[in-house]
């Protein structure tokens, strides 16, 4: 079964990214770019990038080259953006819970040759990290840090991240005429289920990234009136969606960076925000705060978006009393950005699904023979749309083998289409941990821990939590005489550089995994077996447990 594209009242699509800042520029004198309390006009930005596209192009870095950037959501961050995009830079954000093994891998992987981080991340010193991703990655020439005392002088060392900032215009230097295709390439964002081993990454162009915005502005009738603000990182496409909105509306962005829900709540009402990005993990934290804290801040809040996780119904009610918003479900992938979503005119067991395609885009559902699902019928969700990724950088052949011949992309996911065009979601196809919004294989954390001696066999599973959605454990069988604690595991995996919330928080010992007749895991059969509850937390150096509850020592 089909969904047809959605036909909308659509708005004028920048063809760049260049295009659309001085659009928004010449439209909008009102301040539209908030970060730490202060305000600044998108002609700011424009004037800003400007210099700072300068100060890029005297040091070599232009058209076709990559620039990495490791910065929270910032103004920072958003002028490096449209700087990189009016030199024909192509801006790689990085997660900021990546760890130093996954951001070398993607360093390598894109050729990036330049690099801007922050020297100090949620209070944490990562200055050395930074300098030895600089000494490790042969192709990075350039090197920013955002904290002054983990510059160095020298040609060889890191640079302080202002110099691209302060530096004054000067007039013998011309800038390359700005990109004009709406094809040409913008961003690289790393797919949410990027392997170290073999990371994905997503080029999206200029008329992409901003088509897709444009098709959710006019979908969910966004304006220059409205103010977004977002709790997703900028790395994200969900994150950086709320950036490419405000500027093709000539609306306005609040810049938030961390997870605090009483710091979200004020930075709402502060900004005075009429739209909220926030998966159903963050939505839940927010209604735990004093009702003073959310109902009776930011009056002007009339929408609530979220997604990366399954939206229980009771979750969806809750918000509406509490925020008096409505709530808009949406599916994405880094591929497609804003996949499907609700609209505000749905009535609210729609909830259930993850609403129907984007404007001008389409979804079918495809059997495991590639004919046709019927309504109602679970197969596998296919999307195509104009605006989605170009393709995977430098990697023809995962192009290749993530397309259909006729253009579709397959999603992975598994989802059935009901008569109305919305879209159920069913589950991941393939074996993918969900934890609060952030996605990544169990077969990476199982490669890591293959050299661990005391390990005869090991899987990695999702258990399902109430708050984040999927929490990790692993299931191990042990060699004759070992024995083995979540803290061993987690020591071993830190010290191979894998990012936080990719590490196991519980460890159940059995005697045997379930195997296929070739030697694999057998994944349903494990999933069968008893599992002991999920500890409230991760605990510290704790013995492992059996199913039964009992301690695993050998």
């Amino acid at each position: 079964m089909n969904a047809p594209p959605a036909r909308t009242k659509s708005l004028p699509v920048s063809r760049t990214f260049t295009d659309a800042l001085e659009r928004a520029a010449a439209c909008r004198t009102a301040p539209a770019v908030w970060d730490g309390g202060r305000w600044r006009t998108w002609r700011d930005c424009l004037d800003q990038a400007e210099r700072t596209a300068a100060a890029l192009h005297r040091r070599g870095v232009g058209g076709g080259d990559v620039l990495a950037v490791a910065l929270p959501n910032s103004w920072e961050l958003v002028v490096l953006h449209a700087a990189a995009a009016r030199l024909g830079i192509l801006l790689l954000p990085l997660h900021s819970a990546y760890g130093t093994r996954e951001t070398q891998r993607l360093i390598e992987r894109s050729g990036a040759v330049a690099l801007a981080a922050a020297a100090v991340r949620r209070g944490e010193d990562r200055s050395e990290e930074i300098v030895s991703l600089r000494e490790r990655c042969a192709g990075l020439r350039h090197l920013w840090v955002s904290h002054a005392a983990a510059a160095r002088p020298g040609a060889d060392g890191p640079r302080d991240l202002a110099e691209l900032f302060d530096e004054e215009a000067d007039p013998g230097v011309r800038l390359p005429p700005a990109p004009t295709d709406p094809r040409a390439p913008l961003v690289l964002l790393a797919s949410s289920g990027t392997t170290s081993q073999r990371p994905k990454l997503c080029a999206h162009s200029h008329g992409g990234l901003l088509g897709n915005a444009a098709a959710v502005a006019a979908d969910g009738g966004f304006g220059a009136a409205d103010t977004i603000v977002s709790a997703s990182p900028l790395s994200h496409a969900f994150g950086l969606l709320s950036v490419h909105l405000a500027l093709v509306t000539g609306g306005a962005v609040g810049l938030f960076d961390g997870w605090e829900p009483g710091r979200f709540a004020a930075a709402l009402d502060a900004v005075g925000a009429t739209t909220a990005f926030a998966v159903p993990a963050q939505l839940r934290d927010l209604l735990t705060l004093p009702a003073y804290d959310t109902g009776t801040r930011s009056p002007t809040l009339r929408e609530v978006r979220t997604g990366g996780a399954p939206v229980p119904r009771e979750l969806a009610e809750e918000v509406r009393r509490t925020f008096g918003a409505h709530l808009v479900v949406q599916w994405g992938m880094t591929e497609v950005g804003a996949g499907t979503y609700t609209r505000v005119g749905d009535p609210p067991e729609a909830v259930g699904t993850i609403g129907r395609p984007a404007a001008g885009a389409e979804v079918r559902i495809r059997r495991r023979d590639g004919e046709p699902a019927a309504p109602g019928e679970t197969g596998e969700l296919q999307y195509r749309s104009p605006f989605m990724f170009s393709g995977y950088y430098l990697d023809p052949e995962l192009t290749r083998a993530a397309l259909t011949p006729d253009g579709w992309l397959r999603t992975g996911d598994r989802a059935a289409l009901e008569p109305d065009g919305s879209v159920v979601y069913r589950g991941r196809a393939d074996e993918m941990i969900n934890r609060g919004g952030l996605k990544y294989s169990a077969l990476e954390v199982e490669e890591l821990l293959s050299d661990l001696p005391q390990l005869a066999q090991h899987a990695v599973v999702a258990r399902a939590d109430p708050r984040l959605g999927q929490r990790s454990c692993l299931v191990v069988a042990l060699r004759r005489g070992e024995r083995v604690t979540l803290d061993d595991i987690t020591s071993h995996l830190v010290a191979k550089g894998l990012a936080t919330y990719k590490l196991p928080e519980q460890l159940v010992v059995v005697d045997q995994l379930p195997t296929t007749v070739t030697g694999k895991t057998a994944r349903a059969r494990l999933r069968a077996i008893p599992l002991p509850p999920l500890p409230a937390r991760p605990p510290g150096r704790a013995a492992a447990l059996r199913p039964g509850g009992a301690e695993a020592a050998r």
